[in-house]
């Protein structure tokens, strides 16, 4: 039903808006329409009408364009509510639906945040009795899954009442094997019991799960056959991987057992003979179930985990795939047998109720009045949900026919629905009549609508023989998946002896064949059904395939296990950069990509041939169709024509529908009611006679052939055209082989890439391996081992170059030892220890001198902090530091170590040093001699010093002696001998006090403080100028004041008085004292003898001076305070042209 719009525009066309108000279930754009998206929205059915059609009820709501009392109904519209039932059922799936997600989302944040251990175990097993306890399986997109309709058994109750919980208890058990694994406990005697106990019951464990699969009588989706088979392979692998965690023991094997490969091939072989053995009354004989034992025993035995994972899954996985063959097999049967025992005349109570049911709605809604109502009628009625073959058909009072719709290929031609409704019966109300037909009971309703039409529904038994009709394929079309078995009924015939009304099973090849007699009306028949069970070659194909599956299953288990139990970090960067670097890798892709390519394309090629090879029978059928209508297409109706020649027909006149076989499909909307624009233009334009296109009808392909069978002008030309749908079942299930066939292909071309890669890899690594065992010989210094032979052509010169290289490597080595050699001797006589260390303070050569020095033994490897002992731990701190700063040159420094001074010169070892060589000298004995030499000098010095003013005293009292005796004027000889020897005796005085000063340690100094450097040399200038006007020297002062400096003022006037007595004792006629640099520097210059070029080294030492009577610490001592207030003095001289003393301050 739509709703237009028209408005004409100012160009003069004319403008629709159309809307979609409701459609058929069947219509693909039914989705879009308004009813559809307003009960979507708020849970309401609307239930629309066309104008007067409506039922006379309240909630009945009228739309008109303006008033309904002054224009007409356009339409009307019912609101359905759902039952109370139902919306409480909807509210609590919705809101279990949130809640499942919403507990989902939890579980996994915890996982992913609790701490590997125990807590995440923990998390883990809340999830998993979340899924099979809680309704969080059902509540999420695993409805099918967990739904016991297609799997059950009692014996774990909530764990094995589908296959979902079955398969999550299966993962649990796995994780735990998997724990148990890696843990790899001590074999004990009853661990091995334990084990053998599993094996023992593990086929029968499955055998017994396995006989809950139940398939759904509308065939086996390949997702719900994946869950049967991975919940039994789930729980076949826990009782395997757990029995093989009990006899591991604690020490892996390193090497594959000779039984994992002969446990695998024979769980192989004794899986194919399990489908040449299995038969339809038993399946398999009893002594079958041992047969798996060598297998389960052969796969346990200890192995490395690679492959004992691979044995675990071979074995595991072929039984828990044979044994899932075998219960979809038999439940097939169990489903064939409950069809077949339904035909004959047994009846159906179920059905009669349903009818009663859909009269009593009939009457109450609003009654039909066209095939697409009846459709509609059918599709809310609970008919559609138990899909029974029905036929509806609408009568006038008298009983003429008004529409029909065939929904199924029913025994109930209209003449005897027509017979029904005249009958005088019909006038008492509703009625479900029993016809016993072929191929059984059918139940037909007579319903009076209160319109005083009559609604006839007719069904007959649920039963695949009750083939759909074509309406019934384009309104529904087909299954999508391959039927679980075929149903036949045999002519009329005597009974054959043995045959009874049960169903008797045999096995022909790879069919089971099922055989039953009924009595029908007109005679006895035979039903016949069969049940593929899939060829040798097919279920091969699938089995490798679900191996692969149970071990990647099984894989990524374990990988969860270790997760659960062990701290994880993602290291994609690091893997990703692993494998691109990868030699093995990059051969695995480049071969993967030369088999899986071909592959590919093949598959591609095949997949086309087979759809254009059904696209041209599909053609030759359709063309013939249409060369037996054309001659009677204008002259026969639509709906007879397509009766008789069993075919789908649409007839267009100049582009536009005129008639279809099927009426139904055009007032439903399926049926385009104009040509497709590009095969009207070819038709009409073009003049072709005939063309084939795809297209789509009720939302799914189809192949649509048209023939022009009345020529004309494009306005009112005559086509036939002929529709066929494209999903063909058969087209559809060699395609599916076909993929599995592929993807075992790709998946046998990815393991030999690997497989290949890994030889290739190991025929290039070991000559490089040959080569890193004589890289190592060399760089030990043993003989080169011989390169094995057989090696690849292109490494013959990088070996016979490696060799040389080696040859070239021993002679340096020799040359290399035999300098260390002669540098040991050399080392071995020097009286200084020296140690070469690398960074690490780690002894790489040493002398016997600094074993001496360190009294212990060092060898090569040796640390020196734990070698030594600790009180030479400041010395390697030093080493450590200089090795830290990476210095280029070398450092000298002094220790003193348990009494000992020790000297220690610091020198790296090359541009970049890993290293450094240490050089140590006991400096103790040196420095005692020094002492005693450098007092020896002093006391000699002090001597000559002393022993100069001692001579004129001498010489003086042997004069006053003298003249006591014999002179006459012995007061004034008194008088000037005495201030003669007062004057030598201070002069010993300055000097004892010059060598005191000199020789004490410097005390702790007061701080420094601002001096006026100007004004101390104005003192000192005036002091030497008042006490000697009456001698030959003149004493100036030059420059002016400055910023004071930081200096002892007495220290200054001490310096500046030591330089002008030297100057005067030099015999300088002028001496000027001059202050400049803003008074930071003062010179001393005069013009006496100077001092000779040879001697200026020597002028600051404590021994020298230019005079005899001098103390030669003058200069020294000057120096000495000068250094200490942070200045520094220099000294510029020349014989005979005076000296310059300069006393440099540093900026404040």
């Amino acid at each position: 039903m739509t709703l237009e719009a028209r408005r004409q525009t100012q160009a003069g066309g004319t403008a629709v808006g159309t809307v979609l108000l409701d459609a058929s279930p069947a219509a693909p754009d039914r989705d879009g329409a308004v009813s559809v998206a307003f009960g979507r929205e708020h849970g309401v059915v609307l239930r629309l009408y066309a104008a007067g059609r409506a039922p006379r009820d309240t909630d009945v709501f009228d739309f008109c364009p303006l008033k309904c009392t002054s224009s007409p109904t356009l339409f009307s519209v019912l609101p359905v509510p759902p039952p109370q039932g139902d919306a409480k059922l909807a509210a609590m799936s919705t809101i279990a639906r949130r809640a499942g997600v919403a507990l989902a989302a939890t579980l996994l944040f915890l996982l992913v945040a609790a701490p590997a251990g125990r807590w995440r175990w923990a998390v883990m097993l809340a999830a998993a009795w979340a899924l099979a306890r809680a309704p969080l399986g059902p509540s999420l997109p695993l409805a099918t899954l967990f739904s016991p309709a297609t799997f059950y058994r009692p014996l774990l109750r909530d764990f094995s009442a589908s296959a979902g919980s079955l398969t999550v208890l299966g993962v649990v058990v796995l994780l735990g094997a998997a724990a148990l694994w890696r843990r790899a406990p001590r074999r004990r005697w009853w661990s091995v019991a334990a084990a053998l106990s599993l094996l023992l019951v593990a086929p029968y464990v499955v055998r017994y799960f396995g006989r809950g699969i139940q398939p759904p009588a509308g065939g086996v989706s390949l997702g719900l056959w994946l869950s049967w088979e991975v919940s039994l392979a789930a729980a076949s692998m826990a009782l395997v991987l757990l029995a093989a965690a009990l006899v591991r023991g604690p020490v892996a094997s390193a090497r594959v057992p000779w039984t994992l490969p002969v446990a695998c091939v024979w769980a192989a072989l004794i899986a194919v003979g399990g489908l040449l053995l299995w038969r339809p009354s038993g399946a398999w004989p009893e002594w079958y179930t041992f047969m798996w034992l060598p297998a389960l025993v052969g796969v346990i035995v200890p192995a490395p985990r690679r492959w004992a994972l691979v044995g675990i899954a071979t074995v595991a996985g072929t039984a828990a795939g044979l044994v899932t063959w075998g219960a979809a097999v038999e439940g097939r049967l169990q489903l064939a047998r409950r069809d077949a025992q339904s035909l004959g005349t047994e009846g159906d109570a179920v059905a009669v109720a349903l009818l009663e049911r859909v009269g009593q709605e009939a009457q109450r809604g609003s009654p039909p009045h066209s095939a697409g109502e009846l459709y509609a009628l059918w599709q809310r009625s609970p008919l559609a949900a138990r899909d029974y073959p029905t036929v509806l058909a609408l009568w006038s009072a008298v009983g003429n026919p008004i529409a029909e719709i065939r929904l199924a290929t029913l025994d109930l031609p209209t003449p005897v629905l027509a017979a029904l409704v005249r009958s005088p019966v019909t006038a008492r109300g509703a009625r479900v009549e029993r016809l016993e037909r072929v191929p059984g009971v059918h139940y037909v309703l007579v319903a009076p609508l209160p319109s005083g039409d009559m609604l006839t529904v007719g069904v007959g038994p649920r039963s695949r023989y009750m083939a759909p009709d074509r309406v019934a394929r384009f309104l529904r079309g087909e299954l999508g998946r391959a039927p679980p078995y075929s149903i036949s009924l045999g002519p009329a015939e005597p009974v054959m002896a043995g045959m009874g009304p049960d169903v008797s099973w045999t096995r022909d090849g790879w069919f089971a064949r099922g055989e039953r007699h009924v009595d029908l009306p007109g005679g006895a028949r035979h039903v016949h059904v069969m049940v593929e069970l899939g060829g040798l070659w097919g279920l091969l194909v699938r089995g490798a395939l679900l191996v692969a599956a149970d071990l990647l299953l099984l894989a990524a288990i374990g990988w969860f296990s270790r997760m659960l139990s062990e701290p994880w970090r993602l290291a994609l960067p690091q893997t990703l950069s692993a494998l691109r670097s990868s030699y093995r890798f990059r051969l695995t892709a480049t071969l993967s990509g030369f088999f899986v390519l071909p592959v590919l394309l093949f598959g591609a090629w095949s997949f086309a041939r087979l759809g254009d090879e059904a696209r041209r029978a599909g053609d030759l059928l359709i063309r013939q169709t249409l060369r037996d209508a054309a001659p009677m297409a204008t002259q026969v109706p639509a709906g007879e024509l397509g009766a008789r020649l069993d075919a789908d027909l649409w007839i267009y006149r100049g582009g536009r529908l005129i008639g279809a076989s099927a009426p139904v499909l055009a007032e439903l909307g399926l049926v385009d009611p104009l040509l497709a624009p590009r095969v009207f233009r070819r038709l009409a334009l073009e003049d072709e006679l005939e063309v084939t296109t795809d297209e789509r009808a009720a939302g799914r392909p189809v192949r649509v052939g048209y023939l022009v069978v009345a020529p004309g002008p494009p306005t009112t030309f005559g086509t036939l055209a002929v529709p066929q749908l494209l999903d063909d079942e058969r087209v559809r299930q060699q395609q599916e082989d076909l993929a599995y066939v592929l993807v075992l292909a790709i998946l046998v071309g990815v393991v030999a890439a690997v497989v290949l890669a890994g030889l290739a890899a190991g025929t290039l690594a070991r000559p490089v391996a040959a080569l890193r065992d004589a890289a190592v010989a060399v760089g030990r210094g043993v003989s080169v081992p011989a390169f094995p032979p057989g090696a690849p052509l292109e490494f013959t010169p990088v070996l016979s170059a490696f060799e040389r290289m080696a040859s070239d490597v021993r002679r340096s080595q020799g040359a290399l030892e035999e300098a260390r050699r002669r540098t040991a001797q050399v080392l071995a006589n020097v009286a200084t220890g020296v140690v070469a260390v690398d960074s690490d303070l780690r002894v790489t050569m040493a002398n016997p001198r600094a074993e001496e020095l360190l009294g212990t033994a060092l060898e090569p490897g040796d640390l020196l902090r734990r070698t030594a002992a600790p009180v030479w731990e400041p010395v390697w701190d030093a080493v450590a530091a200089f090795l830290a700063a990476g210095a280029a040159g070398i450092a000298e420094r002094e220790f003193e170590v348990a009494g000992r001074q020790i000297r220690v010169q610091l020198a790296a070892l090359g541009p970049s040093p890993d290293g450094c060589v240490v050089a140590l000298d006991d400096a103790t004995q040196l420095a005692r001699a020094a002492r005693v030499i450098a007092w020896g000098e002093m006391a000699r010095q002090v001597a000559h010093e002393i022993k100069n003013p001692l001579t004129p005293i001498r010489l003086g009292i042997q004069h006053l002696q003298r003249a006591r005796g014999g002179a006459a004027d012995f007061d004034r000889t008194l008088q000037e001998t005495a201030a003669r020897i007062l004057a030598e005796i201070d002069r010993l005085d300055a000097i004892a006090r010059a060598f005191s000063r000199f020789g004490a340690p410097a005390a702790e100094q007061p701080p420094l403080q601002p001096v006026d450097l100007h004004a101390v040399a104005r003192e000192v200038v005036d002091l030497y100028a008042l006490g000697g006007r009456e001698g030959p020297t003149r004493f100036t002062l030059a420059g002016a004041a400055g910023a004071p400096v930081r200096a002892h003022r007495d220290e200054v006037k001490e310096v500046l008085v030591n330089l002008l007595e030297n100057a005067r004792n030099a015999g300088a006629r002028a001496v000027e004292v001059r202050v400049d640099d803003d008074g930071r520097r003062v010179s001393v210059r005069d013009d006496g003898r100077g001092i000779p070029t040879e001697a200026f080294g020597r002028v600051f030492e404590p021994t020298f001076s230019t005079t005899s009577s001098g103390s030669g610490l003058g200069l020294a001592i000057a120096k000495r305070l000068v250094e200490s207030w942070g200045a520094a003095i220099t000294l510029t001289s020349s014989a005979g042209q005076g000296t310059t003393v300069t006393v440099q301050f540093a900026a404040a």
